[in-house]
């Protein structure tokens, strides 16, 4: 494990059970009857999180948790829900996860995470005049704020996590995973104020009576996980159609795919025209279906009518992919991938700021990989040669800006900085 990691990991769990320690003076009278009843909840809602396509996860645990900062105050809350991520069972890929086969690291990291997300939302709900047991109309400020509160200490400890772990900015990746870090933990708390009510009025039945609208909740969030799930199987399915056909290109979809996302997230874009690239990357060339083999496959040159031909793959893809209504925008973005800068490339002959950044980024990193791999005309050109012919044509088919951080991001990989001419 990194140094670097290993202070911060050790730092914020030193932090989680600072917290707890001081959370003892505080703690009240506990009815443990009622704390397992909540814990047992916890652990169950915790264990149902959902995992999204990129890797992150969505528990409905936040809706416990604020119903216990709401209900029973700070100690109890970070306590119950401190446990209920730390023993927590999880099924992926067939395998299952639990406190006994995950790193012990880990489990305290999560449970820190989570100590101090809770307790400090908590602390700030009870300080603005929120009292625990008590919920009326004037609790809706303390109770927004507490939410604003736990959004950004855990949003702040897991960016700064992930900074550690890909060597990004923290600060970018706070602000590219803020908007759905707002938009889920707000669409669900709701849930947490109702069951928090019910509590309030009818015990642990009222609890309850809304459980099973929060697991209706989660369940309709995993059915639209699973659905653009499979929307991006078919997509991967369409590409490997398309390399079958043209077995030159076998694997530069995926190449393509993986460096426009690369160079996408340098260029600061947000995660929603990311994942509108990647698609889009994976699916560039799947016009080519429309294209006779003899053309795509031809060793020598191409005449002017078999280009014209070759030429209308871009449309032909856009066409087919803009009839899948959540791909309009991907549809739009492999329409234009064969733009240049200059305002001399096709099917609209658009240029500079009309081409759209991502179009920008497809066209240059798919013009790349195309100079680096095999073609029934030629062979592979060399590193050094492919960027000499990136760098000659910035201004004319390529945005600057684009082409000059791509030029960074590869001679950092390449350890290339001075030798490119």
């Amino acid at each position: 494990m990194p140094k670097k990691l290993k202070q911060y990991l050790t730092f914020i769990i030193g932090l989680g059970f600072l917290f707890f320690l001081l959370t003892f003076k505080n703690a009240g009278t506990i009815n443990y009857k009622t704390f397992l009843f909540f814990l047992v909840l916890s652990v169950a809602t915790e264990s149902l999180a959902v995992e999204t396509p990129n890797e992150r996860g969505l528990s409905v645990g936040f809706a416990i948790g604020l119903t216990l900062m709401l209900v029973l105050g700070v100690p109890q809350a970070c306590w119950i829900s401190t446990l209920g991520i730390m023993f927590r069972y999880v099924s992926k890929d067939d395998k299952h996860y639990h406190i006994f086969n995950t790193p012990i690291y880990k489990t305290f990291f999560n449970g820190a995470n989570i100590m101090l997300s809770i307790g400090l939302a908590g602390i700030s709900y009870e300080a603005l005049g929120g009292i625990p047991g008590q919920l009326e109309i004037i609790n809706i400020v303390p109770i927004t704020f507490a939410l604003a509160i736990y959004i950004l200490v855990n949003n702040f400890i897991m960016a700064f996590l992930m900074a550690i772990l890909t060597n990004e900015n923290a600060l970018k990746i706070i602000r590219s995973n803020v908007f759905w870090v707002i938009r889920d933990n707000f669409a669900i708390a709701p849930l947490g104020i109702i069951m928090a009510i019910a509590y309030n009025n009818y015990g642990t039945i009222g609890v309850l009576l809304f459980f099973g609208p929060l697991l209706l909740a989660r369940y309709s969030f995993k059915m639209y996980v699973d659905m653009k799930k499979i929307y991006v199987d078919t997509v991967r399915a369409l590409c490997q159609a398309v390399e079958e056909k043209d077995p030159y290109t076998q694997g530069h979809s995926m190449r393509v795919c993986e460096l426009s996302c690369k160079l996408a997230k340098r260029m600061g874009l947000n995660d929603k025209r990311i994942e509108n690239l990647r698609i889009a990357a994976m699916l560039h060339d799947v016009g080519k279906i429309g294209i006779d083999e003899n053309i795509l496959n031809k060793p020598g040159s191409l005449t002017e009518d078999e280009y014209s031909k070759i030429k209308e793959h871009s449309e032909i893809g856009a066409r087919i992919i803009k009839e899948i209504n959540f791909l309009k925008d991907v549809a739009s973005i492999i329409l234009c991938h064969h733009e240049r800068f200059d305002g001399k490339g096709y099917p609209q002959g658009i240029k500079d700021k009309e081409i759209s950044t991502e179009a920008g980024i497809l066209c240059i990193v798919d013009v790349f990989d195309a100079l680096t791999s095999d073609r029934p005309y030629r062979k592979a050109m060399t590193l050094d040669e492919s960027m000499g012919i990136i760098k000659r044509d910035i201004g004319v088919f390529f945005n600057p800006k684009i082409a000059n951080e791509f030029i960074k991001m590869i001679e950092e990989k390449e350890g290339l900085q001075g030798n490119v001419s």
